[in-house]
């Protein structure tokens, strides 16, 4: 079977299936194509028949489960990021002028574009992609221990750079504004 017909075969079963474990379609379809890929690329390790429909669909549900199980793990930790805030609080930071702030994130941003090479990467993956320490080792090939010295010394040289009005604990929740 070639890539294309394994696709028709299962895409819109494997998405029905997906959307019935609780799944947003739009999220779904994604779930299911990264399905379709890891299952496509390590279908030699697969210890069945990959060329009996039956198998190979038993196995490729496998392989949805176990990108639904990261899905949710993933949205799970994002969600417990998320604070919630009154109405009447949101109305009152709305009223503050931010005039300042946007200097602020101005000069983050041109500091931040004068950091080494690695110390920028970690820095915007870590930060602005909101990657965590470890998975930003595991994309560098690198140790955790490199990433997180790397974090301290851009952290240590974006506050060299933005003056002694910044501190550490600020530029960091600037990163996280960014």
């Amino acid at each position: 079977m070639d890539l294309t017909a394994f696709i028709n075969a299962y895409r819109g079963p494997l998405i029905g299936l997906i959307v019935s474990w609780g799944v947003p379609w739009a999220d779904a379809a994604e779930i299911a194509q990264d399905s379709f890929s890891e299952s496509w690329l390590n279908r030699e390790a697969c210890l069945g028949d990959v060329d009996d429909p039956e198998f190979l669909g038993r196995w490729l549900r496998g392989v949805a489960l176990n990108k639904y199980r990261n899905w949710y793990r993933s949205r799970q930790r994002r969600q417990s990021r998320i604070v919630t805030l009154v109405p009447s609080v949101l109305e009152q930071i709305a009223l503050v002028p931010d005039h300042a702030s946007t200097e602020h994130l101005d000069a983050l941003r041109q500091a931040i574009d004068l950091l080494p090479a690695a110390q920028r990467q970690v820095v915007l993956m870590h930060y602005l992609e909101e990657t965590s320490v470890n998975e930003v080792a595991t994309l560098l090939l690198v140790s955790t221990k490199t990433v997180e010295g790397r974090l301290y010394q851009a952290r240590r040289n974006l506050r060299r750079l933005l003056g002694d009005n910044f501190p550490t604990a600020k530029i960091v929740r600037m990163l996280l504004c960014l």
